[in-house]
């Protein structure tokens, strides 16, 4: 296997030295003790107010004074910081590239395995549907014909009943048995009839039934490490700017939609850049300028 700092000639070791000059140590030191200069300041006078302001000048240009040797002390420190985050960057850049590239193609495959599962599913269940259509026509017929059969035997019931009623009338007891037999079997046959053809239709449903539970819906398959999640994101609609789409948010809270409040934004900065820009003439609703003055000495 090749050794990647070979290949890339990467250092075994970074290193920097940071020295402190006597300036430094002085300017240090100096500024470790101003706050006490500070501090024995009364100012009861004009004249005292004077000498105040002019340590004061003194001390901002202390300030800037110490802030360049702070930048200067670690610049050699912030370049080798640099130069060690950059030895890192194209295998993190591939890293991400790769991760971006997967995550793609991933979200691609499972979009189309959706769509595949979706048309499958709508395949079966319109195989389903037909199923269900099939047995409910099979049934239909499977008890109309019992009904016809049954309907003949009762007839011929009535009929043997017409002849049993004759055959007492007569008096002829045995022609009267046996038309009562007769009538007894043609009930038996009509009832056995419209038994036989709704066992036939129940038999017609349970087919389709499970037909359909043969055809059960197609679900996407996991896979392990990967986790595929809703999301949504807001965008403008066709046709609408972000000015535009402010406005109506705007009226639409302003209407009473208490929820929209939370995603309209007061920008105090640019506030802050109006007031001082318009002073007394600055009008927005809800907020007044407030001047403040601040102390601002200047350097040498």
């Amino acid at each position: 296997m090749t050794d990647l700092s070979e290949a890339r000639n990467l250092p075994a070791t970074l290193s920097v030295t940071l020295s402190f000059t006597d300036e430094i140590r002085q300017k240090l030191r100096e500024g470790e003790g101003a706050l006490a200069v500070a501090e024995a300041y009364e100012i009861d006078s004009p004249d005292m107010a004077q000498v105040a302001a002019d340590e004061l000048t003194t001390v901002k240009g202390a300030i800037v004074k110490i802030e360049e040797l702070r930048k200067g002390f670690l610049e050699p420190a912030k370049k080798i910081i640099d130069n060690a985050n950059a030895l890192f960057n194209p295998a993190l850049d591939g890293y991400r590239a790769a991760e971006s590239t997967l995550k793609q193609r991933l979200a691609g495959w499972s979009e189309r395995e959706k769509q595949r599962i979706a048309l499958e599913n709508a395949r079966r269940e319109e195989e389903a549907r037909k199923a269900r259509q099939e047995a409910e026509a099979k049934a239909a017929a499977e008890r109309a014909r019992a009904e016809q059969q049954a309907a003949e035997e009762r007839r011929k019931a009535e009929e043997a009943e017409a002849r049993r009623k004759q055959a007492e009338a007569e008096g002829n007891a045995r022609a009267a048995a046996a038309a009562a037999a007769e009538v007894a079997k043609a009930q038996e046959r009509a009832a056995a009839a419209v038994e036989n053809g709704e066992a036939k239709a129940v038999e017609a449903h349970l087919s389709a039934a499970a037909s359909v539970v043969e055809a059960a819906p197609v679900v996407q398959a996991k896979i392990a490490g990967v986790q595929m999640r809703d999301n949504w994101s807001a965008e403008l609609r066709s046709g609408t700017t972000p000015d535009q789409a402010k406005i109506l948010i705007v009226q639409e809270a302003a209407a009473g939609r208490m929820d929209l409040l939370g995603i309209i934004e007061i920008n105090e900065s640019a506030l802050n850049k109006l007031a001082k820009a318009l002073k007394t003439n600055f009008n927005v609703p809800g907020y007044a300028a407030k001047n403040t003055p601040i102390v601002a000495g200047s350097r040498k």
